[in-house]
Formats: structure tokens, sequence, C-alpha cells
């Protein structure tokens, strides 16, 4: 079928690898994928308080006025100020500046360095946030959060990756997505209960940043290195006793052959940001690297993760009210993840962002019919058009958070390979950032030009992404990380670009997205590994990186739909919130300066996740982790002492570097540390994390909401937290065995690997990661690499396609914005916090979903049915709001209930797909020689489409009203139609195997070309 596929007879080794569930690799890839906790509570977090009128009083007046001034053409604009987007934004600006600098220290010293930077480096951001003065110091603060991101979501991504085993390798990546949500869900649970503390309810939502900074340092600090990065870094024996200890048997010597040999090739590479644009590595570039982080922000669910306060408070819900909503949005998020983490690994990666891609574009022009119908006179919803709202836009959370959401990260991780997997990666949180940082930046102005259009926008994006993904992304589910560039040379399209190569053995294509029976090629079958104590620390704490995310996700939403803040920062959105003028409802918050108060963090993070590559490459995915949580503490130390917007914006800046590096990194060291056969579920930690980062911001805005007038400041700073957490992780972590052989601790690599794998007979899986360091030594730039007609699949689908999905299917615009969108709903400012926290909890549930059944039932699997769910709530909620709402009345009770189911279920769906396998099919995609490269396109391009999502959201939603999600409907119909054709299962594939997956792809074997096998079997 369209994706392209393989039995395991195609793959190298991997039908050798061998692995067992151990107690360590469940605690490493736990322990690791805390660092999406900083980024869902980011996501979380920065929306509810940017709603909070304290905040908005305090730094932006002006906001606050508009916000309460009822004029009429104020409905979709109120919030339409470029300091207050400056704010949300400069933190992924960081992030994708600090991402970079994280490649280079992930793959020098390992995934756990780049987590531990991370968190620190949030840590600081967070306090900063908290005890911000003016707007300078929110700024700063959140520069230093999205340092913290940018180095947190260059490393847990391919921690988790590498960690995993082949087989469950999505349900391991999405952990990244879970602790996204997990971070969301408490950003909003945060923000709910903030809200009521006047007037410094804000600064706790942004202090409390630090519990999963601190969360994130921790796991850096007691999680091994992956055995690919111990390999990488030339420490052999440490990467076969970590691989042996992951895997837990001693049987891994295809698995560990593939390390050696991936690490061969990655000493070989001299330049990985170069060998990113060789043609051997053009597909994983194009997908892993630029596509996916840009669509994964694109989706508009990112915009609704930033600004959804704002975007419930102007569809009339109330303040209160729509940042209980948030949380309702939040638990969807949960729950889709777990469903992905469940699911990915049996029906894989396509399956999740083609259903999930239908079911957005559905959810987008219910959504935009809706808002065309009624909404933006001035009058409040109808009672059921509010709930149907609710609902639709739930579902459309809950399809997002089981595709494009996780596999946004999860497919651009396991893409590359060794040799250009940090510089990747960087690539990545780069892409990832500027979308998101772009999205945050104009959502709010084009939502105040274009009203309900914005939703038919994204609609419009996600059946572009959703055909993508069925034509161009191979499934990579089950295929050994540094094996996926075989995949590619085997894909239809990809094989034509990379071209065609000899092959151990050949089999034929089974289905549209490809996958692998138990005859995988080359090593992959005889991998052994148990799932040992070591590696579930290891990855537990190294997906700590995820935190960060997830806290800055859930609290900014919170932070900005707060009074206090909005007084203080923007008051005439705070005068516009609360003036109820007849076409406010869409525009109350349509402020650029509050728009980049959130896509700044983006912006950061998508330019620092380039520096998060060669620190990631060169110094391990440690190294990039740490460097992350510094910068993201310090974000949010500035952001809750910002006493202007400059201070806020500096702030955000700092917090995106850290997003960048911690993006960058984390996915990576997941993926590299986790079993091919857990893969999955491991890497998936990253977004259990995130969604635990979202759901602690959520609980924290909760709380600061009520400490006036300086709640906000808490909120904020708090994110010093993840941020400290995710250092303390990559302190302790053991860096992965695929850096330690990349960096030439061949010795070291192996005993990590052994130690991760429980075993000692790791001699296949190393003999691969020692082949893919050589080939990655031989990879002068991992960047150009990346462009290889080789890569071209892994690069379309894992750094472009799903990290831009993964944004493109709006969930984040909720998650961002919970708070606001709830308020705007009429449900009232405590119940949107409130509600915030539920949609949090949905996150964390559907990342239990997808952490249990990803490795099961596989990545498409997930993308492909909550695509649909996502599609159904974004029409019906389209069409909830064309029916009503805008006419300037309050929703009847019925509709908003109607509203928020859709909502949860949206949120579920995204939870359990694209929300953690938007990180954990970027993460396997690519081999090790520019897998840290790969990833940094990948966080670059999800941190761009976040952007661009957060900046036009609210714009767009004041212009096109209820059109915005039917535009999104369409974009989830395209990004659900790309993972059927185009995405490979990777579901079990040893992470340095998946590139075999592209090679007999019905698509993507025309782009890499075709190989002689010496063995041909029938899948």
């Amino acid at each position: 079928m369209a994706g392209g596929g393989f039995s395991e007879g195609t793959l190298k080794r991997a039908h050798l690898y061998e692995h067992k569930i151990t107690g360590f690799l469940i605690f490493s890839c736990i322990i690791g994928a805390t660092g999406g906790a900083l980024f869902g509570y980011d996501l979380g977090v920065s929306g509810g308080v940017t709603s909070m009128d304290d905040f908005l009083k305090e730094f932006f007046p002006h906001v606050y006025e508009r916000k309460h001034a009822h004029l009429a053409e104020t409905d979709y604009c109120k919030y339409d100020d470029q300091m207050l987007t400056l704010f949300t934004s400069s933190l992924y600006f960081a992030a994708l500046v600090s991402t970079f600098g994280a490649s280079s220290l992930t793959k020098n010293k390992g995934r756990k360095a780049s987590i531990l930077a991370g968190s620190i480096s949030f840590f600081i951001g967070a306090l900063l946030n908290a005890a911000a003065k003016n707007i300078s110091m929110l700024i700063i603060g959140r520069i230093l959060l999205g340092v913290g991101i940018g180095f947190g979501n260059q490393a847990v991504p391919l921690y988790l990756s590498e960690m995993a085993p082949a087989k469950i390798r999505g349900a391991v990546n999405q952990l990244f997505q879970f602790t996204t949500c997990l971070g969301i869900l408490i950003a909003n649970l945060v923000n709910y209960g903030t809200e009521r503390i006047h007037p410094w309810g804000w600064r706790l939502s942004l202090g409390l940043a630090t519990v999963p900074a601190t969360l994130m340092f921790i796991g850096g600090c007691v999680c091994p290195e992956t055995p690919n990065s111990l390999v990488e870094q030339g420490r052999i024996e440490e990467g076969r006793t970590v691989l042996e200890k992951v895997r837990g048997t001693p049987n891994i010597e295809a698995e560990f052959d593939d390390l050696l040999e991936a690490s061969r090739e990655s000493k070989s590479i001299k330049n990985p940001f170069k060998s990113l644009l060789l043609k051997k590595n053009r597909p994983q570039l194009i997908i892993g690297a630029l596509a996916i982080p840009a669509f994964q922000q694109l989706t508009g669910n990112n915009s609704i993760l930033f600004y959804a306060p704002v975007i419930f408070q102007t569809l009339g819900f109330g303040s209160a009210a729509s940042l209980y909503s948030s949380v309702i949005t939040s638990i969807a998020l949960l729950v889709a993840a777990v469903i992905s983490m469940a699911f990915v690994d049996k029906f894989g990666r396509r399956a999740f962002l083609l259903e999930a891609g239908i079911e957005m574009i559905l959810c987008m022009i219910a959504t935009a019919i809706v808002l065309a119908l009624g909404f933006g006179t001035g009058k409040q919803l109808s009672f059921g058009v509010s709930v149907f709202l609710v609902i639709v836009i739930f579902l459309f959370v809950l399809a997002y958070g089981r595709s494009w959401g996780p596999l946004g990260w999860l497919v651009p991780s396991e893409l590359f390979p060794l040799e250009i997997r940090s510089a990747a990666q960087s690539v990545v949180v780069c892409v990832n950032m500027v979308f998101t940082a772009l999205v945050a930046q104009f959502f709010l102005v084009s939502l105040c030009n274009l009203k309900y259009g914005i939703f038919l926008v994204f609609a419009a994006l996600i059946v572009f992404m959703t055909c993508f993904v069925f034509f161009l992304l191979p499934e990579t589910k089950q295929v050994p990380i540094e094996e996926i560039y075989l995949l590619f040379e085997k894909h239809w399209f990809w094989k034509r670009v990379v071209g065609e190569k000899n092959l151990e053995s050949e089999t034929r294509v089974k289905m549209a997205g490809g996958g692998y029976s138990g005859g995988t090629p080359k090593r992959a079958h005889l991998y052994e590994h148990k799932i040992t104590g070591f590696l579930i620390f290891s990855c537990i704490v190294g997906a700590t990186g995820g935190a960060l995310f997830g806290y800055d996700l859930g609290v900014s939403g919170g932070v900005t739909s707060m009074d206090d803040f909005l007084m203080e920062f923007f008051p005439h959105v705070y005068e516009r919130k609360h003036a109820h003028l007849v076409e406010t409802d869409y525009c109350k918050y349509d402020d650029q300066m509050l728009t980049l108060f959130t896509s700044s963090l983006y912006f950061a993070a998508l330019v620092s996740t380039f520096g998060a590559s060669s620190l990631t490459k060169n110094k391990g995915r440690k190294a990039s982790i740490l460097v992350g949580s510094i910068s993201f503490f310090i974000g949010a130390l500035l952001n809750a002492a910002a006493k202007n917007i400059s201070m806020l914006i500096i702030g955000r800046i700092l917090l995106g570097v850290g997003i960048g590096f911690g993006n960058q990194a984390v996915p990576l060291y997941l993926s590299e540390m986790a079993p091919a056969k857990i893969r999955g579920a491991v890497n998936q930690l990253f977004q259990f994390t995130t969604c635990l980062g979202i759901l602690i911001a959520n609980l924290v805005n909760y709380g600061t909401e009520r400490i006036h007038p300086w709640g906000w400041r808490l909120s904020l700073g708090l994110a010093t937290v993840p941020a400290t957490l995710m250092f303390i992780g990559g302190c302790v972590c053991p860096e992965t065995p695929n850096s330690l052989v990349e960096q030439c601790k061949v010795e070291e690599g192996r005993i990590v690997l052994e130690k991760v794998r429980g075993t000692p007979n790791v001699d296949a899986e190393f003999d691969d990661l020692l082949e893919a360091s050589r080939e990655s030594k031989s990879i002068k730039n991992p960047f150009k690499s990346l462009l290889l007609k080789k890569n071209r699949p892994q690069l379309i689908i894992g750094a472009l396609a799903i990290p831009a999905f993964q944004q493109l299917t709006g969930n984040n615009s909720i998650l961002f914005y919970a708070p606001v969108i709830f308020q705007t709903l009429g449900f009232g400012s405590a119940a949107s916090l409130y509600s915030s926290v539920i949609t949090s909890i949905a996150l964390l549930l559907a990342s239990f979903i997808s952490m249990a059944f990803v490795d099961k039932f596989g990545r498409r699997a997930f993308f492909l049915e909550a695509g649909i769910e996502m599609i159904l709530c974004m029409i019906a909620t389209a069409i909830v709001l064309a029916l009503g709402f805008g006419t300037g009345k309050q929703l009847s009770f019925g509709v908003s209930v109607f509203l928020v189911i859709v909502i949860f279920l949206f949120v579920l769906a995204y939870g359990r797909s694209w929300g953690p396998l938007g990180w954990l099919v970027p993460s396997e995609l690519f081999p090790l020689e520019i897998r840290s490269a790969a990833q940094s396109v990948v966080v670059c391009v999800n941190m761009v489409f976040t952007a661009l999502v957060a900046q036009f959201f609210l714009v767009s939603l004041c212009n096109l009203k209820y059109g915005i999600f039917l535009v999104f409907a369409a974009l989830i119909v395209f990004m659900t139609c790309f993972v059927f054709f185009l995405l490979p299962e990777t579901k079990q594939v040893p992470i340095e195997e998946i590139y075999l997956l592209f090679e007999k792809h019905w698509f993507w074997k025309r782009v890499v070309g075709e190989k002689n096998l010496e063995s041909e079997t029938p899948v």
C-alpha cells in the first residue's frame, strides 16, 4: 500500500533482536520521558496565564482593557497584541535556536546531557517568569524556558527511541507525548486554581514550571544514557552493558552490532548538519526534520493549546469556565496519548496519522460552520451550541493527541541514522519551534481578520498533511532505529531519491504504510532485551524533558487568560475581554503582543534546536537535556519576575531555547535507549511527561488564578520545577549506547547497552550500533546528509511532515488557549481552568492508552483511527458554533456540555495518536549518523508550526470564526491520508534498521531505490 513496508525479513538483523520488557527499561523510559512535562506544562500554563486578568493588568493593561471592553469590532480581536503574543512565542524562538546547541551536546555528551541542560534552563526561566516585574523579565524567562524546551525536545525523543526495543518503540517514544499531555493537564489544573489567587495567581502558575524542570533534571541524573549514545561516544562496553540491561537479555549481539555499525558510520561524519543534506538522508530530512515538525504545528492544535483560555473566553464561556474546559481538553490529550502509546506499535504510525487526520478535518469543518452561522455578533452562544463546540474541540484534541501530537515527535526521532540523529533532531525541534512560534505570533491576528475562516485554513492544511502521510511516510513500527533508513531505500517514491541498495534479504510490501514481520533483515531478530529496572529508570528520568514542554503548554494558556496578567501586560486585551460588544466574541484576545508572548518560545525553540543538534551528536543526548533544562529554568525565573513585556518575551525565548534542546534530545534519548519491541511505549514517555506537565500546569493555573495580583507569576515561575527535574535527570541518567558509540566511547556504549537491555547478549544490536556509528563518522555534515536520497523518506515524514502535522491538528491550539477558549465560550474564569485540568487528564489517559498499545497495534493504526475521530470532532465543533455562537449571548448549558465533550474526545484522540506519535515516529526513523540533526529539524519544524498556529490562531478565529475548525478538519483529512499511504509501520523494528522499511515501501522505494537482497520472503 501507499506507505510502504516490510516484513521482518526485510531488515538486516532486526529479526535477531531480542528483548524483554524489564523494569530497568520501563523505569529509564518513564523517567527519561519526563522531559515532555516541561513542554506540556508550558503549553498548558502559558495560555491560561495570558487570559488571567491579574497577569494582563500587570503586563498588558491595554489587552486587559480590550478584553473587558465589549466593542462591536473586537469579538475576534481582543487579544490581538504583539507583545502578549511575544510573551508566548519568545519561548519557541529561543527553543529553535537552542536546539542546535543541544544537537552538539546530545551527540558528543549523550542524550542525558541535553536533558540536564534543558531542565536547568527551564527551571531558571520558570523562576524568572514567576518573579517577573516587567515584560522584559517575562521575555527573558520565556527565552530560558525555550532553551530548556529546545534541549529537552531535542534529546528526549531520541532518548526514548534509542532506549526502546523496536517492537515497542512507538509506545516508549510516546511517553514523551504522554508527559507533555500530562504537563498540559497539570498546567490547566494549576491555572484553574491560581486564577482565583489574586493578584499573584499567575506567578504561581508560571513558577510551578520549576516542578517538571526539577523532575526532568532528576531524570537526567538517574537515567542511564542510551546504548546508541554510549556507543556513539566510544563507550562501547558501557553501551553494551546498558543495552543488555535495557533489553533484559545478554543476547543483544545483533542489535549491538547494528549499534556499532551505526556508530562507525557516525564517526565518519564530521559535519552532521551537512550530512543531513546528503542524498541518502533526504527522505528523513524532508519527512522527519521538515514536514512532520511543521505539520504538527499546522494542524492548528498548538494554537488551541496556546490560546485555549483566550479562545473559550472569546467564545463567551467566561474566564473560570474556560480554564475548566481547558483542563478537559488536557485530559483528552492525555487519554489520547495513552491510546496512542497502547496501539501505535500494533497498528503503526501511519494508521493513527491517517484516521486522526480525517477526524481532525471533520472537526475543523464543523467548528467553522458553527462559528460562521452566528459567532462574532457580540452575543453569547446558546448553551447547546457551546456544548457542541466543546465536544468538537474535544474530539479534535483527542484525535491530535493520538496522532500528530505524539507522532510529531516519535516519527522524526526514529527516522535518522545515528551519525546525524542529534543534528536532525535539532532541525526537527527548530522547525517545530519555528512553526510553533509563527502560529503563536500570528494566530490571534489571523483570527481577528479571518474569523471562522481560520478553521477552514487548518482543515485544508490537515488534508494536505494526511495525503502527505499516506503517500510519503513509510511505516516504522517495530523497525530497528538503526535500520529505518532501509525503509526509504525500498519505498516506492523515496527509493528514487536515495537510490536502490543491495540488502541481505528482500520481501514484498504488505500494506500502505509498510511494515515488517518477524524476519526483518540485518540483525534485528538477534536483538535480545529484558525490561530491566535500569531501562525503566533511565527512560522515565530521561523523559522528564517532556515536562518542560508540557508545563509550558499548559501554563501559558492559563496565564494569558488571567485578568491579573492581562491587566499588567496587556490592559487593552483585558478591557476587550470584559467588554461584551457585538463583534468581540471571536476577537477578545486577538492581540499580537499577547500572541507573541506564546509564540516567541517556539521561535526560540526552532532556532536553538540546531545548536542542540551539534551538542546532542558530539556530546551526547544528556548534554542537550542539561543545557535545555538550564535555559528553561532561567526563562521561567525571568517570566515569573517580569516587570514588562520585554522581560516576558526574553523569558519565553529562554524557555524556547530550553524546549528546543529538550525536544531535540529527549525523543532521541528514549528511542535509542528503548528496545525495538517497546520503543513506541518507551518513547511515548516523552508525551506522557508532556501531558503530565500540562496537567500540572493546569492545576497550578487553577490555584494561582485565585492569587491576586501575582498568581500568574507563580504559574510561570513554577516552570523551574520541571526544568530542575530535567536537569537532575540529565545528570543521573546514562547516555544512550548509540550516542556513546557515536562519541567513540565504544566500550562504555556496550556496557550501557548490556545494562539497559538486561543481558550481555547484545552483540547483534551492538554490531548495528557500531555499523551505524561507522556510517555516522563518514558523515561530515548530517544536515546535508538529511537530503541524501536514502534519507528522503525519513526527512519528509519524520522531520517535516509529522512535526508539522502534529501542530496542524489544531490540538495544541486548544491546549495553549484552552482557558481562553472556554472563557470565550462563556464558562467563566475558574470553570475554564477546571476544564483545562479535565482536558489535561484526557491527554494523560490518552498517553497511557498509547503507551500500552502502540507497540501492539502499531503507529499507523493510532494515526488513522484518531484522525477520523478528530475530523468528526472538528466538524461537530464548527457546526455548533455556526448555529449560534458569536451573538453575544452565553451558550446554553446543554450546548456547552456538548462542546466540552467534543473537545475532550478530540484531545483523547490526539493524545493517543499525533500527540505522542508526533515525537515517537520522528525519533525512530532516522539512521544514527543524522539522527541528532534530523531531530533538530523535527523540533524546528514542530516549533515553527507551533509558533505559526499560536500566532495566527486567534486572529484566524477572529476572522474565520467557526471556519477555523473546518480548516483544521481539512488538514487532518490530508494528514490521515498521508499516514495511510506514506507512513510505514515501525513498531518493534530496531531503530537502526528502520531505514529498511523505506526500501520496501511501495512508494518510498522509488525514492531511496531498490536494493538487491540476499533472500526474499513474502510479507
